[in-house]
């Protein structure tokens, strides 16, 4: 360590100068010089006084981290599609069919847009305590939607879970980061990717096996003991080395004016898109606020962001590297056609094939199979090749097939031909999540302290965002076009059938296979290739997602990542040098 390293070592010890206690943003300099002059690859330091090969763990103790992050993932991922087996039954149960959609928009909205300051607060905290509170806040707001006696009740506990499940995923893709070096990171993120892949798919399958058999209020009560054995996992195993400094002084980093105008403007935006054509008239006073009051404080954050604060959210130099924003954007477009692909497969094979809940997660193995075998797959590659841009852009072709091919889908289509369809969009899950997260960090730069966590927490950021467009966006186009056309049947039907649809709400209709088998055999089938039709709509929205994921993947970085030899592994590595 050179002069200037050690006086600012001494400047946070000393008394006299009580505030200062993070190290400047240079920290990584003279160990990233040091590594260069070597031949070595360095990543960036913390950002929180500690050096970044601290951060490796081995044996048992890596297993056990990696399992207990694996844990936390796995229920996290499953909470984003383990409601949708339950809409049905909570809506009859709390007579709010109008409200149903917010079981997932509030927990997507949870999960993405804190992911930014959870970032920030790993650093202050450490990221051992802030990936506690997380998971606490995910036990609460699960204890909350298990025991709700009110639709209200049980969005809030949806709500206060996704906040923590946000702070899960964007600090178990921090830990299993910084645990390896980068020259194996694939295998830890692949094991990420097989996680969120199979837990996502499964929820319908587990929702639908508690909804049928036991009760709906275990698809949340399931968190808690589990959750548990997590959190003292955690605690037992996970011993990073602390941060350095006066908590108190480093939260004063935290900008927070900068965290409420990008939470404001995100959640206005996507409530404006959820109340259209449902509980308010598009041209109505209170879509048009909503929209109008977030793009004014999405345009305040940035203007905030980077010419005012002086510790923004996001660093500018994120976006002066375009390999970043390039694989960032696929990565957004990737998770929402993802996740509008698995809720409305799971739609189609409820309430189109009239599927039991367990049987439409039976439905859906074919993509959990292909997911879970990509991933491996891809971290093996990435292992051996070295190269991540090949494996990003096979993800974005395979989402276009995949997406495309689910358009194919008829109420009559084949069971055999159906499979085949849910194979090639699996393929693309398990190639994207590691490929577009290593394709980012190998372009984070490395003399900027923290720079590892920035990308990783913005990574992660616009991956849940894109998730939360796509999912709410795609509600709209189903539920819009659903209801329209059938509007148009019951206004052409018989006075009968008006009179039955009159004591029914047709969102209610459109989510019950059971009341729609109570009309006529004719009225039936123009519900049903109304729904198909709505259906289709929201595969092609899918469709035009993939595209801009596909293109935007062939933009990513060409470099290759580093040897594990080349990697340094520790400060003694560079002291031989």
């Amino acid at each position: 360590m050179d002069q200037t390293s050690d006086s600012n070592v001494e400047l946070k010890s000393t008394k006299e100068e009580p505030q200062i206690h993070v190290l400047p943003i240079d920290d990584s300099q003279d160990s990233v010089s040091a590594a260069e002059s070597s031949g070595k690859y360095y990543e960036s330091n913390a950002g929180d006084g500690t050096k970044a090969t601290e951060h490796f763990i081995t044996g048992p103790r890596l297993y056990f981290t990696l399992l207990s992050c694996v844990l936390a993932v796995f229920l996290t991922a499953l909470d984003v599609t383990i409601v949708v087996t339950i809409f049905s039954t909570v809506g009859n149960k709390f007579n709010g069919f109008e409200k149903i959609d917010w079981l997932t928009s509030a927990y997507m909205l949870g999960v993405s847009v804190l992911c930014p300051t959870y970032g920030k607060l790993s650093i202050v905290l450490g990221r051992k305590w802030t990936l506690v509170g997380g998971i606490i806040a995910f036990e609460a707001g699960s204890l909350i939607s298990a025991v709700a006696q009110s639709m209200n009740m049980l969005i809030g506990g949806r709500v206060i879970q996704g906040v923590g499940a946000g702070c899960v995923q964007a600090l178990t893709q921090i830990i299993m980061t910084e645990a390896v070096p980068i020259s194996i990171r694939s295998y830890s993120l692949s094991l990420m990717a097989l996680t969120y892949s199979i837990a996502t798919v499964l929820g319908p399958f587990i929702g639908g096996a508690f909804t049928s058999d036991v009760t709906w209020r275990w698809c949340f009560f399931i968190n808690i003991p589990l959750g548990c054995v997590a959190l003292v996992m955690l605690l037992i195993t996970y011993r990073p080395p602390p941060p350095t400094g006066k908590v108190w002084e480093k939260l004063k980093t935290i900008d927070v004016i900068c965290s409420i105008l990008l939470i404001a403007g995100v959640v206005l935006i996507l409530l404006g898109a959820t109340f259209g054509g449902n509980e308010f008239a598009w041209k109505s006073a209170a879509v048009i606020c909503c929209f109008l009051l977030g793009g004014i404080c999405l345009v305040a954050f940035v203007i905030y962001n980077f010419f005012v604060s002086k510790n923004p959210l996001f660093a500018s130099y994120i976006f002066t590297i375009p390999q970043i924003i390039s694989v960032s954007t696929s990565g957004f477009f990737n998770y929402a056609f993802f996740l509008t692909d698995m809720t409305y497969l799971t739609v189609y094979f409820q309430v189109i094939l009239g599927h039991s809940a367990f049987q439409s997660g039976v439905d859906l193995l074919p993509l959990i199979v292909s997911a879970s075998i990509s991933a491996v797959a891809n971290g093996i590659l990435i292992k051996k090749t070295r190269f991540v841009k090949p494996n990003h852009i096979f993800s974005g072709v395979m989402g276009v097939i995949g997406s495309a091919l689910l358009t194919l889908i008829k109420r009559d289509t084949k069971t055999s031909t159906r499979i085949g369809y849910l194979i090639a969009t699996g393929i693309s899950t398990g190639f994207q999540l590691q490929s577009a997260l290593m394709s980012c960090q190998i372009n984070a730069p490395k003399e900027k302290t923290g720079s590892l966590i920035m990308v990783t927490t913005w990574v992660t950021f616009t991956r849940f965002l894109g998730g939360a467009v796509g999912v709410i966006f795609a509600t709209v186009i189903f539920e819009t076009s659903s209801r329209n056309a059938v509007s148009r049947i019951v206004r052409n039907a018989p006075e009968a059938v008006k009179q039955q649809f009159a004591t029914e709400q047709i969102l209610k209709v459109l989510n019950s296979p059971k009341l729609i088998k109570s009309f006529p055999q004719e009225i039936q089938n123009q519900i049903f290739d109304s729904l198909m039709d709505g259906l289709q709509n929201t595969f092609y929205f899918g469709v035009a997602c993939a595209c801009v994921a596909l293109v935007t993947s062939i933009f990513g970085t060409n470099r290759r990542i580093p040897k594990d030899e080349d990697v340094v592994k520790s400060e003694e590595d560079l002291k031989h040098h």
